[in-house]
């Protein structure tokens, strides 16, 4: 077998046509076969990756599309089953199809359960293969492809063109955050302002979804704002505002069933959703509460999708009427405004946080205690053109499901589409969801996992670099060293990694930047935290074994650390004149007292983007973890985007490559001319050694230094050059201040599916 055959890598289109008539042997077989409907299933390592409806007459002519990232002695199983009894089945090596023909075409008879073959029900099905090693690159495909893009094929809503994106960072930036780089100048940008200019402006419809929604918090806190008359007005007030006024405001909030007055309605998730909806009572503002519909585990997964739709002036004419949708990582609730400085302490007696002291890590932290506040890093974005009217299409599809669609407003006479010269953007909305959760015109429309199969295209695709900030990262538990079987069988570290291994094969430069917090949200040493954090340490340990192997395999000198690496965010404050004194003091030797001690936390990440070669981008609501990516768990929305040249073929990167840097420059605080070239050993080596460098100065516990608005730091792992993950030298193991594991501990209370 060749080197680059290795692994089962690529998209394996299995087409299932018909079986022959199939004439039971026995009473008992005619009892438990004979008249009932068959289906077939695909199982690839024990998983099964695809199922046919069942059909009477065994007839089904159903196409799948199976991502693949599996070792070559892997094995594929094709059965078919009735409800009560499995008919036959055939069992084909991965390595018939990497080392013979890429096409398996035939009436081919199923094995009975002894293993021999029953020559009188045999399954006409087609395997094809296609490598991902022959995809092309964002750059050849859309710069110098012959046919313009089409779009992800099997997501509900088609690629749209002449549309305009506006990439927003956190939920503020300040008046006076500047560029150092030799880009577009444009104004800081002012997501919560811009929601509450677009949501005062509406005249027809104000559509919210929410994971969480707080309908006391203020959008506008800015003293230097252009909208002093904001200043203190409560969305709520707003909402109820526009609803007096005619405008249809309807809101669909996920219901966290565990939201009981026995606990204050605070729930497992503290959505404060039982709060929200009695807020709206007796109101002309519509809101919803939709529990997560699921058959086995209707309390574990929720509605995680973020929108807000409105309708806006057209910009061709002052009397026509285009959608908006804002999309992205951000609820409109309590600890989510946040600016680039990410303060800890330093805002806690001004408007911003005065009145909005968020801290979910440590238990009974509250503003009569003081600081740390939990920091909130995120992204968002805003659309106009046909995505966002997509974006309403799928508010509505949900809201029929689970509310009356009549209270919804019909946009069919009112919205007008008209391209400018800013509309130079494709965009295609994507989605996790099943039809427990939408209305689709489709018949046998069953589970969408466009979102997921967005990530492993943009990957696959990928030439030069790729750059993710998220909230989780976890999958690939197939190549895992434990934990093989736990359910996160996402694809997409492992198509990470093999992509890297590709470009080492190859001798060519890729670079992958990561961005997670240092644990997840909750108190760090809890049961669910440990759990996430050993799956990814999992992940973590798959992937740089990968590339280590790759590395000495090809005969190469360097380091893993040359090609892949995660990175944190955190902050340090000195004290500062004129802060805010707590009346109160936490309890000593805790959490909160250390925090407060050494002046640090880290800073949330809560972002959800993927940045391919400064081309393509992916942001919206979904983690890059299993409860994101299945489709029949948490609901999710995103989507996948490019910039092209106005009027011309091809794309323009400069909006998203602009968008990158500014990330960049807000964690770094430096305008390195190393950052235009990501890829480069130059770049990686820069920011490694700065996450380094920010490491050491946020972990010591000689001094309290200043981190001066620098957050990247290192993930507090050390990688080998063999590729083994271990703890950092000198450390006891323990994120700083705690007693929480850094590679946290199975869970033996908590199944796989609550925390993968």
């Amino acid at each position: 077998m060749e080197e680059d055959q290795k692994f089962l890598h690529g998209t394996l289109e299995a087409t299932i046509f018909h079986a022959t008539p199939h004439t039971p042997v026995s009473h008992f077989n005619c009892w438990m076969a004979g008249g009932k409907a068959a289906y077939v299933t695909i199982m690839l390592n024990r998983r099964k990756v695809a199922k046919t409806s069942p059909e009477l007459n065994y007839v089904w002519n159903q196409k799948f599309q199976i991502l693949c990232a599996h070792p070559s002695d892997s094995t594929i199983i094709i059965s078919m089953k009735t409800k009560h009894s499995i008919l036959g089945r055939i069992r084909i090596e991965a390595r018939q199809i990497l080392n013979g023909s890429s096409c398996i075409n035939g009436l081919f008879p199923l094995n009975k359960e002894d293993g021999k073959p029953n020559m009188e029900l045999r399954l006409h099905f087609v395997l094809r293969f296609k490598p991902a090693r022959l995809m092309s690159s964002w750059n050849k495909l859309l710069n110098h492809g012959e046919y313009e893009y089409q779009g992800l094929k099997t997501a509900t809503f088609p690629i749209q063109s002449n549309c305009s994106v506006v990439l927003y960072q956190d939920a503020h930036q300040r008046s006076d955050f500047r560029l150092p780089f030799n880009l577009p100048a444009r104004d800081p940008r002012k997501l919560w302002e811009d929601v509450y200019k677009a949501i005062e402006g509406a005249k027809l419809l104000i559509y919210i979804a929410g994971w969480s929604f707080n309908p006391k918090i203020e959008l506008v806190r800015d003293s230097e704002t252009k909208l002093p008359y904001a200043l203190g007005v409560q969305l709520g007030d707003l909402l109820k505002s526009k609803a007096e006024d005619g405008v249809a405001v309807r809101i669909m909030i996920w219901d966290d069933e565990t939201s009981l007055p026995l606990i204050k309605n605070k729930g497992i998730m503290n959505t404060s959703d039982e709060d929200a909806f009695a807020y709206f009572k007796h109101t002309k503002v519509i809101c919803r509460l939709c529990p997560r519909l699921h058959d086995k585990l209707p309390t574990v997964f929720t509605h995680h999708q973020k929108t807000i739709t409105v309708d806006i002036q057209s910009h061709h004419s002052p009397l026509d009427r285009e959608i908006m949708s804002f999309i992205g990582g951000l609820d409109l609730c309590g600890g989510r405004y946040d600016t680039e400085e990410h303060s800890l302490f330093r805002t806690l007696n001004t408007r911003s946080h005065c009145r909005d002291f968020y801290q979910s890590n440590i238990n009974e932290a509250n503003i009569n205690k003081g600081g740390p506040r939990e920091p909130w890093h995120d992204v968002h974005a805003s659309i106009t053109g046909e995505a966002a009217c997509d974006i309403l299409k799928n508010f509505e599809q949900r809201w029929s499901k689970q509310s009356d669609p009549s209270l919804l407003v019909s946009t069919t006479n009112t919205i007008t589409i008209t391209p400018s010269q800013s509309h130079n953007w494709r965009v295609q909305v994507l989605r996790s969801i099943d039809n427990t959760s939408t209305t689709h015109s489709y018949k046998k429309f069953n589970t969408e996992r466009s979102i997921y199969e967005s990530y492993v295209e943009a990957i696959r695709r990928a030439e030069r670099f790729i750059y993710i900030e998220n909230q989780y990262f976890s999958g690939g538990c197939h190549m895992w060293e434990r934990d093989k079987h736990c359910g996160c069988t996402n694809l997409i570290p492992v198509e990470i990694a093999l992509k890297v291994v590709n470009k080492i094969k190859a001798r060519e430069r890729f670079a992958v930047y990561i961005v997670i917090p240092m644990w997840p949200e909750g108190v760090p040493e809890g049961e669910a935290v440990q759990d996430i954090l050993h799956w990814t340490r999992e992940t973590m340990a798959m992937m740089y074994k990968l590339v280590g192997e790759a590395i000495k395999e090809n005969g190469q000198q360097g380091h893993p650390t040359d090609y892949l690496n995660f990175f944190c965010l955190a902050n340090r404050e000195e004290m500062r004149r004129g802060e805010f004194i707590p009346p109160c003091s936490p309890h000593p030797n805790t959490l909160y007292w250390n925090a407060q001690k050494y002046r640090r936390f880290m800073v949330y990440v809560h972002s959800k983007l993927m940045i391919v070669d400064d081309i393509y981008l992916l942001i919206g609501s979904a983690n890059l973890n299993q409860r994101s990516m299945d489709g029949q768990r948490d609901t999710e929305i995103a989507i996948g985007c490019y910039q092209s040249k106005n009027g011309e073929k091809g794309t323009s990167r400069g909006d998203i490559h602009s968008y990158r840097m500014s990330l960049w420059y807000e964690h770094t605080k430096q305008g390195d001319e190393l950052f235009k070239e990501p890829h480069s050993l130059e770049c990686v080596k820069r920011m490694r050694s700065m996450g380094d460098q920010m490491w050491k100065f946020y972990s010591d516990e000689r001094v309290v230094i200043d981190m001066e608005g620098v957050h990247l730091v290192t993930y507090p792992v050390t990688v080998t050059e063999d590729g083994f993950v271990e703890e950092l030298v000198g450390s006891d193991g323990n994120f700083p201040d705690t007693k929480a594991k850094v590679k946290g501990q199975r869970s033996k209370v908590l199944p796989p599916i609550f925390t993968t």
